[in-house]
This record gives structure tokens, C-alpha cells and sequence, in this order.
């Protein structure tokens, strides 16, 4: 069993992938955040967490709250607090690790590396989930202009690779489309992108810096994320993005 120490332990519990947590009740330190004298802590193996597959942050503290409480009424009826104190706890090497604090950099995804199951996993433990995208400008006089813009996605889902799409797969986070022309939506184009396991995931809504959350190909062709060129793969066209995620 793992144990994890600092503000975030459940997040990164459930974001290393664990089966099992536990609680512990310990004295404070003078200088150091959760680095007390382990006065109670639940042995190992630890306790199963309910679907660990499927949980997500609160209902993992909805399961270890109550309990921490009768650990902790526990301990005081013990009176395990009162000096000379004795450490329990199970701080082997390797099985204790740091939980920093979740930071909005903890959703930025990495396409070169995350999995499905990393993004996945990622969405349901902190929340939705982004990335950045070069979108450009197309004012009434002057030039063309580009700035990256954050894209926070809403609704993804794992679909089957759209046919002739394979050439995308050599460039995790490079959103593409079913269509050679994606100019005007229509329920039959979609937005896609593989990930670095050569799944692919269809964002079906996102919310790009500056406008409102909306259908994910209709929210990229209003912020011109798109490329106007289109070529062509085994036969078909395929219209690639002007630049990937990153």
C-alpha cells in the first residue's frame, strides 16, 4: 500500500491508479505540513476503495471521512496523544509519497504522453480537462494574426477510428475531421483527436479562451483553428488542423 502525504493525498490516489487507501491520525510538526508522529493509521493491506475505476474525489472522501472520525475518537479515548508518544506508522522506503497540491497545470494534457486511460482518469479525479490552440484572426484590414488560446474540453468520449484517419495517429493532440470542407457544421462532421495510445477521442464539446462552451467543430471553426487546406489520404480528403494541441 501507498501512502500519500501533503494537501492533496485522495487526488493523487486515485490519480495514481490505487485500489486501496486508509486514513491516519498524527500530532502536528513545528515546521513541516503532514509530517507529524503517526499516532493511528490503518494497517495494510489498507481499505478497498468502492469502484475504484469510477470514483471520483468526493465520493472517496464521503468513504474515508467517517473513517478518519472513529480513528480519531478512538485514538483520543486511547489517549495515544499523550507523551511518551509512540510512531506507527508503516513509512517504509518507496511507499511514501508526496501529494503537492492540485494546480490548474495539472489539467493541462499532454498529448505526447497521457493515455486514454491517463486522460481519462485525469477528467473524472480534477475535472474538465485543456490545452492550448494557435487560432488566428481575420480582421478587415492589416494582416493575418495568430495568438494560443487555452481550450478546455467539456465532453470527450472514446470513439472508433474514423475511416482514413490513420495518418493522424503519428501526431497525438492533432485534432482533425470527418470532413474535407468543414466550413458550416453539420451533425455528420465531428472533431477528433488520438491520444498517445492511438485511441481517439471525439471532443464533442469545448470551451475555447473568451467564448462560450459549445459543440467542439462549430467552436473551432469560430475560433479558426482550422487549416483551409484539405488533402487527400487513400482516396479521401481530410481537413488536418492548423497546428496541435498543446
Amino acid at each position: 500500500m501507498i501512502s500519500f502525504r501533503g494537501p492533496a493525498p485522495l487526488h493523487h490516489t486515485l490519480l495514481a491508479g490505487e485500489t486501496t487507501t486508509g486514513v491516519t491520525v498524527q500530532t502536528l510538526h513545528l515546521k513541516h505540513f503532514d509530517h507529524g508522529v503517526i499516532l493511528s493509521q490503518t494497517p495494510p493491506p489498507g481499505l478497498d476503495i468502492p469502484n475504484p475505476e469510477t470514483c471520483t474525489v468526493p465520493e472517496l472522501v464521503d468513504f474515508v471521512a467517517p473513517k478518519g472520525a472513529q480513528m480519531l475518537v478512538e485514538t483520543i479515548d486511547k489517549g495515544l496523544f499523550v507523551p511518551p508518544i509512540d510512531n506507527v506508522g508503516t513509512e517504509q522506503v518507496g511507499q511514501l509519497k508526496h501529494a503537492p497540491k492540485i494546480v490548474p497545470e495539472d489539467r493541462h494534457i499532454n498529448w505526447a504522453n497521457w493515455t486514454l486511460a491517463d486522460i481519462n482518469r485525469r477528467s473524472r479525479v480534477i475535472g474538465p480537462l485543456w490545452s492550448k490552440a494557435l487560432c488566428s484572426s481575420n480582421p478587415a484590414d492589416g494582416p493575418l494574426s495568430f495568438q494560443y488560446k487555452r481550450v478546455i474540453f467539456t465532453d470527450t468520449e472514446e470513439v472508433d477510428p474514423p475511416k482514413g484517419s490513420d495518418s493522424f495517429s503519428i501526431l497525438p493532440g492533432l485534432p482533425f475531421t470527418n470532413s474535407a470542407h468543414p466550413v458550416e457544421p453539420k451533425k455528420s462532421r465531428q472533431l477528433y483527436v488520438f491520444t498517445a495510445d492511438g485511441k481517439v477521442l471525439r471532443i464533442n464539446r469545448m470551451k475555447v479562451e473568451g467564448e462560450q462552451d459549445a459543440e467542439g467543430l462549430r467552436a473551432a471553426i469560430k475560433a479558426r483553428m482550422f487549416s483551409d487546406r484539405a488533402f487527400q489520404y487513400e482516396g479521401r480528403e481530410l481537413t488536418p488542423f492548423r497546428n496541435s494541441l498543446v
